[in-house]
């Protein structure tokens, strides 16, 4: 079996208006990656088949400040949040490749539009003000209901077996049907 060259990781990313994150979606060992203004490297080799080594450069669409740069090693991934050089539009690509890269995928998860930027990071999504709205109380925010709570809505359900129907037509017709010892 020959060994075959290096081969590029899944990798993800993202961004926002000042920063970049990208995520190498594998669980590696002997890790090496390197930042410059334009570009980012990753070398590594898989933590459970070791004649799997991957490698990959990304020139990226604009420039970066490598001395910010922030890496997380979340087991099953590395996440790396690379800083803007720039604040700004976003871009509309991670690299300067004129051509789809089989490996580069956008990551949804971490991905926030720019119009997103706008709105308060606070917002969890449908119901995120729903819950911190003034009095974000759960028992207050359904009053318009009008339920009484003496009201017992359960007195005209039909009983569910023929058990139940003997008991509640009286205690006594049971001590009749039991055998004598």
């Amino acid at each position: 079996m020959s060994t075959a060259g290096p081969i590029p990781p899944p990798v993800s990313w993202a961004q926002r208006n000042d920063l970049i994150y990208v995520i190498i979606d594998v669980e590696c060992k002997d890790i090496e990656h390197k930042v410059t203004e334009n570009s980012f490297t990753f070398k590594g080799v898989n933590a459970l088949d070791a004649s799997k080594k991957y490698e990959v450069t990304l020139n990226f669409f604009h420039s970066v400040d490598p001395e910010k740069v922030s890496s997380k090693n979340i087991g099953r991934c590395l996440e790396f949040t690379i800083p803007k050089k720039e604040s700004g539009p976003y871009w509309p690509t991670l690299t300067t490749d004129k051509t789809k890269l089989h490996f580069l995928k956008a990551n949804f998860a971490k991905w926030r539009d720019e119009s997103d930027e706008e709105e308060d990071p606070k917002d969890n999504g449908m119901f995120g003000n729903f819950l911190n709205s003034p009095g974000g109380d759960w028992n207050n925010k359904f009053d318009d209901f009008n339920v009484d709570e003496d009201d017992d809505s359960d007195d005209n359900i039909p009983s569910l077996s023929q058990n139940d129907e003997d008991e509640d037509e009286g205690g006594e017709g049971d001590k009749e049907k039991k055998p004598a010892a």
